[in-house]
């Protein structure tokens, strides 16, 4: 669930807490998390006596700078990372990671889902190769603007919210972010790519930038289980304009929304304001 608002609000409670910190020993605890072609064994080797220099984020990964090493993760569903210094502050049962500091403290992963996954990457290679080197840009890149996106997406036969949620496009954006950016894009999401002009693309690239900057500035969406960080709570799911809002009134033509499934994700949208032609 997790989107880029999300993960950037990960990182900036992360950056706060642990850059600057030691690692003095690493336990995993569920081996598929990690994806790297290497052994549990060489992953705690090579994090040991590791300082965390830098975190950061492209798209939906978070990006642990370790120095030569680079730690990528991915929360999926429900993935989520806790600092403290006592385990029985969260559930135990779901911790796959922890990294310890040398002053007691702890960087736990926990994930509910098992979905989140682990990279381990040299600082050189890391972009190209996986999990980031077919990641496209996201909407805040500078090379991204109407054009770019219409020459990315506008030769799919595919519905526009499949394209849109196609991570190797434009990066970052999921299905919370993809509903509510079309829908003040006034975009149908069953539309075909290939249906939408040059001006649908610059509506939707305007409505991309303008939802995803109000929810970073919220600290995202807590939506379900989902939580950026121990008791922190995003506040834009109080905006949702569609998202979650079946058989509520549309906030523009008072019609109401209806949920259906796009290409088995469920959607929202306002008929009215978002018609199909």
């Amino acid at each position: 669930m997790p989107e880029l608002p999300e993960v950037e609000t990960v990182v900036n409670i992360l950056k706060k807490s642990v850059i600057g910190k030691k690692i003095k020993s690493v336990s995993i605890f569920y081996n598929k998390l990690l994806k790297t072609n290497i052994s549990i064994e060489e992953f705690r080797n090579r994090l040991k006596n590791r300082v965390i220099e830098n975190i950061s984020r492209i798209g939906k990964y978070i990006i642990f700078d370790l120095g030569n090493d680079v730690l990528i993760s991915h929360l999926r569903m429900e993935g989520k990372w806790f600092f403290i210094n006592d385990l029985s502050l969260i559930n135990e049962k779901h911790i796959e990671a922890i990294f310890y500091f040398e002053d007691n403290y702890m960087l736990v992963y926990h994930d509910t889902r098992k979905f989140g996954t682990f990279n381990l990457e040299t600082k050189e290679s890391y972009l190209v190769v996986d999990p980031l080197k077919k990641l496209g840009p996201e909407p805040f890149n500078e090379v991204v603007d109407g054009n770019y996106i219409y020459n990315s997406m506008h030769k799919s036969n595919k519905f526009i919210k499949t394209v849109l949620l196609d991570q190797t496009k434009i990066s970052g954006i999921g299905n919370i972010y993809a509903d509510e950016i079309l829908f003040d894009a006034g975009i149908n999401p069953e539309r075909k790519a290939s249906s939408l002009s040059l001006k649908d693309y610059n509506l939707i690239y305007n409505s991309s930038k303008k939802i995803l900057k109000r929810a970073i500035e919220l600290g995202g969406s807590t939506i379900s289980t989902y939580k950026a960080g121990h008791g922190i709570s995003g506040k834009f799911q109080n905006e949702l304009k569609v998202h979650l809002r079946k058989d509520q009134c549309c906030y523009n033509c008072n019609s109401k929304i209806i949920k259906k499934k796009v290409n088995g994700r469920g959607t929202y949208i306002c008929l009215n304001c978002q018609k199909i032609y």
